[in-house]
């Protein structure tokens, strides 16, 4: 399976109409999608990126990189139909990847109760400064291998 998997940081966001299927095949309830373009970190930007199944886009997640302090990472889904796989663990050590491309060591996130397991797998831990987030800080081996994203889609450039 992994194999057939691209990381791709996407040069938009993903539609209201894509955005919309996601979460409603995760569960989540209806919300607004105002501010998921905004950075709330002064001197942060948002990327989006998507996790590729071959063409097929089955995952996505909102990234705020504020380098060199963080990434604050929201809206990860993983289709329904992928899920228990293995793709999640791949995309979030890809995206750890991609943070350290962009001068950033740390990753940080909200995890509601379903999601809580998952990233104490992957070593999240309670956020002592910030109450209510979890955290990770990203071990630098991770730099040496070559970024699948950048062999998949060359044109592509973060931000």
């Amino acid at each position: 399976m992994h194999s057939n998997l691209s990381f791709l940081a996407m040069p938009a966001a993903p539609t209201p109409k894509v955005l919309k299927a996601f979460r409603k095949d995760a569960g989540w309830r209806e919300a607004g999608d105002a501010a998921l373009d905004c950075a709330f970190a002064p001197g942060s930007r948002v990327q989006w990126a998507a996790v590729l199944s071959g063409k097929r886009t089955i995952g996505i997640v909102r990234l705020e990189l504020a380098p060199p302090q963080f990434c604050y990472l929201s809206e990860l889904v993983i289709l329904s139909e992928y899920r228990g796989r293995g793709v999640g663990e791949w995309f979030m050590e890809e995206i750890e990847r991609f943070c350290l491309a962009q001068g950033i060591d740390r990753v940080v996130l909200q995890a509601n109760d379903a999601s809580r397991g998952f990233y104490d797998k992957l070593r999240y831990q309670a956020d002592p400064v910030a109450p209510g987030f979890l955290k990770k800080d990203i071990n630098p081996l991770l730099r040496k291998p070559a970024f699948p994203f950048a062999r998949a889609n060359p044109g592509v450039r973060p931000g």
